[in-house]
């Protein structure tokens, strides 16, 4: 059995996430669970904090960390002595971190509650090597995430198009330059993202479920106002027990599960000490994305998944969904879309042939387009397709 962290993760109700004063109130009861912000900041501390703001879209969408959790541990981490305050973030690719934090009111309350504000795309950042990863053994991280004394990890509970469900683990890969964001699902995402938990692994990470998402995440699905906080020293046992919440099961998740295996975190739920909330009295069964086959079968699309992992499931799924709701499957009528582990490609009478994902790159009888990808992100396959022209209808 590995030596894990601390893998108490505590559950408190916070109903009342628009008021700063009540959730500042959830916030402390949570950590108190744990031992308090004292039992990881001492007094004169550089403490970080990094929240979830993937775009300029307001908490109340359950797309963005909520400004009121983050300003409580701000305020609480000072009440312990916590010298300097930094609250930093890279928002996803084709996004500006510094309009982000201006259009969500961030810069403001920063100033307010005494934060220094740093955009990681606009920070220094160093190489640093990583003997225990899989895939990468050394990659860039930010001077000031590497200069800080404690890093406090506020992702949101949301849904993933690629990844089924992006919690604490998911939403350290804001740290990185934005061309390894983008070779990560080169590389594999699931492996890369536990690959990155060996060298960026907060003292303390707090869920943020007052206003989760549900559906297509991480931007475009549906808030959930849950109401509720986890936190724990033990990212991946507090990744495990929030989307225990959300009705996902280990296997539906491969980079979660990988990092129980890798000895990263907890996820065995046995194992894990749940204290505050009865996880049995909070769950809430999160909307999956469901495709319409009888749509599929009258565009002539045939996808045939091939012993595929979970990454690419979601990926592709995520990516047909949103053609769909968007009145766009005209895109790829009469293909195939051919993915996973085993390949193969039997009887498609004239369809045109779309293979999706790094295991296809090489498989017998190659033939069609190759869309590259590990997964291949949805938004990465329209682009390619349009590109090469094969998405018009």
């Amino acid at each position: 059995m590995p030596n894990y962290r601390d893998n108490t993760v505590s559950i408190v109700k916070c109903s009342e996430y628009h008021e700063f004063e009540a959730v500042k109130r959830a916030v402390k009861e949570a950590v108190e669970l744990l031992g308090g912000f004292e039992s990881v900041i001492s007094p004169g501390d550089t403490v970080l904090l990094k929240p979830n703001f993937i775009c300029a879209a307001d908490y109340r969408t359950g797309a963005t960390t909520n400004p009121n959790v983050i300003f409580a541990v701000a305020d609480l981490c000072r009440e312990v002595g916590a010298r300097e305050i930094i609250i930093g973030e890279g928002a996803a690719v084709g996004n500006d971190t510094d309009k982000v934090f201006d259009e969500l009111g961030i810069r403001e309350r920063a100033e307010k509650h005494n934060c220094r504000l740093v955009n990681f795309h606009k920070d220094e950042y160093v190489y640093v090597m990583n003997p225990l990863a899989k895939i990468f053994k050394r990659i860039r991280i930010p001077r000031t995430f590497m200069e800080s004394n404690v890093v406090i990890n506020i992702p949101v509970m949301k849904t993933h198009d690629a990844l089924a469900v992006t919690l604490g683990l998911k939403n350290m890969k804001g740290l990185i330059h934005t061309s390894d964001k983008k070779r990560f699902h080169k590389w594999g995402l699931a492996q890369t993202v536990v690959d990155l938990g060996h060298l960026a692994l907060p003292e303390l990470t707090i869920v943020d479920g007052t206003v989760a998402l549900e559906g297509m995440g991480p931007v475009v699905g549906e808030p959930v106002g849950l109401g509720l906080l986890m936190a724990s020293a033990d990212t991946v046992a507090a990744d495990r027990v929030s989307m225990e919440i959300m009705g996902f099961e280990l296997e539906e998740v491969d980079y979660i599960k990988l990092a129980g295996e890798q000895g990263l975190g907890c996820t065995d739920l046995d194992e894990i000490k749940v204290v505050g909330e009865k996880l049995e009295t909070v769950k809430r069964k999160f909307k999956r994305l469901s495709l319409d086959q009888e749509l599929l079968k009258e565009m002539n699309i045939n996808v045939m998944a091939c012993d595929a992992c979970s990454g690419c499931n979601n990926a592709i799924n995520s990516y047909l969904y949103g053609l769909s709701i968007n009145g766009q499957l005209g895109k790829l009528k009469d293909s195939t879309l051919v993915y996973g582990q085993n390949p193969v490609i039997e009887g498609e009478d004239g369809r045109k042939i779309i293979r999706l994902g790094m295991c296809t790159r090489n498989m017998p009888n190659a033939e069609g387009l190759y869309v590259p990808g590990c997964p291949p992100h949805p938004n990465h396959i329209d682009d390619f397709l349009q590109g090469h022209g094969l998405d018009r209808e």
